[in-house]
């Protein structure tokens, strides 16, 4: 007979470790509203999501004009830094092989997005 299972939080941390700003939210969001929640990393910044364990949630990392599809599923917390969700030589195409540079965090596209919006830290 099966045991009683309950429900449970992880942390997933994003941290930017580049040198250049990044952006992250929800993937059905991205490039939908401009009312979308998105949160900017500058360089050396990181941000803490608080996820259901086992539940999948799917994000747009994007850092100049390079974009990250990814899917986080994990059971445990994770420390996700940016540069491993881009891997050197992006083509112009993009790539559709999905890859895990964390475990639990899955980059399903790889993608480019020559869109840009300039902030104002003011």
């Amino acid at each position: 007979m099966p045991g009683r299972t309950e429900a449970f939080e992880v942390l997933l941390d994003f941290t930017n470790d580049t040198h250049d700003a990044a952006t992250i939210q929800l993937l059905k969001d991205y490039g939908r509203s401009a009312s979308a929640a998105i949160v900017l990393l500058h360089p050396g910044e990181s941000i803490t999501l608080v996820l259901d364990a086992g539940v999948i949630y799917q994000y747009a990392l994007k850092t100049r004009s390079k974009v990250a599809n990814v899917t986080a599923r994990t059971w445990r917390d994770v420390n996700c830094p940016v540069s491993q969700l881009f891997p050197g030589g992006l083509s112009s195409s993009g790539s559709s092989d999905p890859w895990r540079p964390v475990n639990g965090i899955t980059v399903d596209r790889l993608w480019k997005d020559m869109r840009f919006c300039m902030w104002n830290d003011a």
